[in-house]
């Protein structure tokens, strides 16, 4: 699914990937954003996701 997603002062549109074996989805966080919000494994951080529609 095509998302928009938002972390604190970073936005960007990327991919959600259902995982069957947990009955969620997978949102990737990529390095930089991780980066720029002084994000750490294991962190809790408040995400915003928004589907767009194609």
């Amino acid at each position: 699914m095509r998302v928009g997603v938002g972390i604190g002062g970073s936005e960007w549109k990327t991919s959600i990937f259902p995982d069957s074996q947990r009955g969620s989805y997978v949102l990737p966080v990529k390095k930089a954003v991780r980066k720029a919000e002084g994000l750490e494994e294991g962190d809790v951080a408040k995400v915003t996701i928004e589907l767009i529609n194609l």
